[in-house]
């Protein structure tokens, strides 16, 4: 099985870390690729979300033409829907896989990111999936985009503190850590709390694969009918 995994931001760092990631859950005979599209390093504006999610569709569409499935490594989900519309593969976000597994685990789940712009546009994309009734809440962590990829330690502590306060204070029993600069940190943070945190790429990886399995495909009707 070959997976397209594409970052809707231009930081390289961040690719290869979701990538790394991606690679410690998939099947052994699973293969991954990472894409980075172009665009800006970090994704904060709405304009900025905008060109993401174009750049986002274009690399897929150049790259996915060998793949049985493409994860959009950003957790905005940046042009998920107009990717399942264009590709025959499935196509999976992260944000998406991430809260669609948070509901299996618990009652109710908080996102600990970072980036004020998040508190949110986050909220919002949960009302968007239909996601949001077991929502708790969305937490930002205090650290910055640069920190995270300069000291993972430093995010690591800032996610735990932001993630407690979660369960603490919001009523959550599930944790996802939103955005891929932080992947890779969740098996950490869930052994210091004892909560399930999930890792948005792992979540996507592991769906993406169970839908080739399956045999399964984007509908061509209603949605994504083809116009």
């Amino acid at each position: 099985m070959k997976l397209l995994l594409v970052n809707s931001n231009s930081t390289e760092a961040v690719t290869d870390r979701m990538v790394a990631v991606a690679r410690t859950v998939a099947a052994p005979k699973t293969t991954i690729t990472g894409l980075t599209a172009a665009g800006t390093p970090v994704i904060r504006t709405h304009w900025e979300f905008a060109t993401a999610a174009v750049e986002t569709v274009v690399a897929l569409k150049a790259q996915a033409h060998d793949h049985d499935a493409a994860i959009i490594g950003c957790f905005g989900d940046p042009g998920l829907k107009a990717a399942r519309h264009e590709l025959s593969i499935p196509v999976v976000g992260m944000a998406e896989a991430a809260m669609l597994s948070a509901h299996l685990l618990g009652g109710s789940y908080s996102i600990v990111t970072f980036g004020p712009h998040n508190a949110v546009t986050i909220a919002d994309l949960a009302r968007h999936y239909g996601l949001h009734t077991r929502l708790a809440s969305v937490r930002i962590a205090p650290v910055s985009h640069a920190a995270m990829l300069a000291d993972p330690t430093q995010a690591i502590t800032a996610c735990r503190t932001a993630g407690q306060q979660a369960l603490d204070h919001d009523g959550a029993d599930v944790l996802i850590l939103g955005g891929g600069p932080v992947t890779g940190m969740a098996s950490q943070i869930a052994a210091e709390l004892g909560v399930p945190v999930l890792d948005g790429i792992a979540c996507a990886t592991k769906l993406a694969e169970s839908l080739v399995a399956c045999g399964y495909t984007t509908t061509r009707r209603g949605l994504y009918h083809p116009g």
